[in-house]
């Protein structure tokens, strides 16, 4: 009951703080990130829908900025403090999803205009939120100026990649080329200065050349020097180190996405698969996320395995808040969403729908992150397994925290060591309280796809006061009552 309390306060002190006029500086590790598709997140502004066909799945469907200034509450709400938007760039017909652009330095008129984008940025930076903007630097439409220009030819190139949805159709920029890359650093340089968007993710880092995305980066640091700057993957494969120390900090984990899904949509599948996923990746710190625009919704992952998609999502998220990395949530998850197909996986998002325990969730565990700097910052290893329940640990300056995993077909327990002595475990999820046992060691026990946070807190023992509140208060109810029984008795007496 008191860490119920506790939490609560947390979630309130984070929604109640000082709103500053700015969004308020932080590192980005301490972030967490909501991924929004623009057309297919909520329709704000009906007037220009000249474009939207609710029959065609493939059409424009009506999501604009507008919309996300409506749910800029909401968002702050579930906890998340920066959003990405997919490209807003102004597009060729039927371009929905940004990545068929034709104009690099003017908002795709079904989204809205500039003035619209910089409403977003100034409401979102008073509820500080940060404002990130898909940034397509490999493609345009076949339908751009540049792609039918004799004078600009050596600006595209052969496109190498086939059979990726909405880029068959799109030509691809040679950014070897100066006047090619002029023209993007101007780009990036127009949403950062007029815009005032916080940073970029860069799309398909893979598809482009280190020295390109250095010279790019640099550039971004040049006009506005905090900017974020992530990066998106498009294929599945490994990174080159030399990609992964290029000053983008914040990468797509593809593998280590894949390894969560499997593991926790199999019920009986060691956690610690996903930790040894990440110990093979060199322990690389990035975007954390479980679906996204690309892949199917982990919800259709978690029916197709006949589980509960609230009790999975509970042990995702949890995973995502406190492994190393900058979680990343797409859209919909709040729903949940469902599907496994592109007009499925893109549907407009349900508000209607929406699972209250999965919001309550979203805003306990971002409180979580929030209130303890070391699921950001700390060192992060594996305690001990137990069939497919794990513990990890992480520390930071002076502070530690165990996170128990029992993704296990029945109740599991493991036993942790390295607790200092008067110290007691303290769970924020589940108000579990773990003592040391008779031989020194603290048992984690979990029932099964649960999860819990501990903090390492001084063992204070049986609380009195508190139990002697309980008690006072349940005796003043047992007084109370005979009084008035008493009292009923009298009046019955006096009656006869």
């Amino acid at each position: 009951m008191k860490k119920a309390i506790l939490t609560s306060f947390l979630i309130l002190l984070c929604m109640t703080a000082a709103i500053p006029a700015q969004a308020e500086e932080k590192p980005v590790k301490e972030e967490v990130i909501y991924s929004i598709m623009v057309d297919r997140y909520n329709n704000g502004d009906q007037t220009i829908d000249s474009q939207v066909d609710l029959e065609d799945p493939t059409a424009y469907q009506g999501g604009d900025i507008q919309g996300i200034i409506n749910k800029l509450d909401e968002i702050k709400a579930n906890g998340f403090t920066t959003i990405t938007l997919s490209p807003i760039m102004a597009n060729a017909k039927g371009g929905f999803h940004g990545y068929w652009i034709e104009d690099f330095f003017k908002v795709d008129e079904q989204f809205g205009t500039l003035d619209d984008l910089k409403k977003l940025v100034s409401e979102a930076h008073d509820r500080n939120i940060k404002v990130v903007l898909e940034f397509v630097t490999n493609y345009i439409a076949k339908t751009n100026p540049i792609a039918d220009d004799p004078t600009k030819a050596d600006w595209t190139k052969p496109t190498t990649v086939r059979d990726t949805r909405w880029l068959d159709d799109t030509v691809t920029l040679n950014q070897a080329d100066p006047e090619v890359r002029e023209m993007l650093f101007k780009a990036s340089s127009f949403w950062l200065e007029k815009g005032n968007v916080d940073g970029f993710k860069l799309h398909a880092i893979d598809q482009s050349s280190p020295a390109f995305l250095t010279d790019l980066v640099n550039h971004i640091k040049s006009v506005k020097p905090d900017a974020y700057i992530l990066g998106d993957v498009l294929n599945n494969n490994q990174l080159d180190k030399e990609y992964l120390d290029l000053g983008i900090p914040l990468i797509e984990q593809t593998a280590l996405q894949q390894s969560i899904v499997n593991v926790l949509t199999n019920v009986g599948t060691p956690v610690s698969n996903i930790y040894e996923t990440w110990e093979k990746s060199g322990k690389r710190e990035g975007l954390v996320y479980v679906d996204n625009a690309y892949t199917d919704r982990f919800t259709r992952k978690v029916v197709e395995g006949h589980l509960n998609p609230e009790t999975t999502w509970k042990l995702a998220l949890a995973y995502l808040y406190t492994t190393p990395g900058t979680p990343m949530i797409f859209q919909g998850t709040e729903i949940p969403m469902d599907g496994d197909t592109t007009e499925e996986i893109l549907k407009m998002v349900q508000f209607n729908q929406g699972n209250d325990k999965i919001k309550d969730f979203l805003e306990k565990i971002s409180a979580i992150r929030t209130q303890f700097p070391v699921l950001s910052y700390g060192d992060f290893s594996l305690v001990d397994s137990n069939g497919a329940m794990s513990v990890f640990k992480r520390t930071y300056q002076d502070k530690t925290m165990f996170i128990a995993f029992n993704n296990d077909t029945e109740t599991k327990s493991v036993s942790v060591k390295d607790v200092p002595e008067g110290m007691q475990l303290s769970g924020l999820l589940g108000d579990n309280i773990v003592r040391k046992d008779d031989n020194g060691e603290y048992k984690l026990a979990l029932d099964r796809e649960t999860v819990e946070i501990y903090t390492v807190e001084e063992n204070k023992g049986l609380n009195w006061l508190f139990i002697g509140m309980v008690v006072g208060i349940f005796a003043i109810f047992v007084i109370a009552i005979v009084i008035l029984s008493n009292k009923q008795r009298k009046r019955e007496r006096k009656s006869l």
